[in-house]
């Protein structure tokens, strides 16, 4: 029988656990190391040392916010995937499709709240 109490429940302690996972994303020249967790904090950055010999402060930064992206991307990916394995894949989709109908709906309330009562 579903239990929704004690889904909730493995529900609550999986993201409390996925939020404390970091995830290490590495640039493609394996200077820089940018570590996030699930919910988008970066919470390591490692630049090696090598990397001030031949400066280039435009191709740094691009470095940078690649490996970031990477981090903060693949810190989301692992928080799906293991919210998907809790879940079932039928489930997380119906979870998903209930919140992308409540986004929907707020949207379409914001709309008709700026257009005013009379639908102007």
């Amino acid at each position: 029988m579903y239990d929704e109490s004690e889904q909730a429940h493995r529900l609550r302690e999986l993201i409390l656990e996925v939020g404390q996972r970091p995830f290490v994303a590495t640039s493609a020249d394996k200077m820089i190391k940018m570590t996030a967790v699930a919910s988008g904090q970066v919470v390591g950055l490692e630049i090696d040392p090598k990397i001030y010999r031949n400066p280039n402060s435009a191709g740094l930064a691009r470095n940078i916010l690649e490996t970031l992206n990477r981090a903060i991307s693949g810190a989301a990916g692992m928080h799906l995937e293991s919210l998907q394995q809790i879940t079932g894949n039928d489930s997380f989709g119906q979870l998903m499709q209930g919140a992308t109908d409540l986004v929907s709906e707020l949207i379409d309330e914001a709309d008709d709240f700026r257009r005013g009562p009379h639908g102007a």
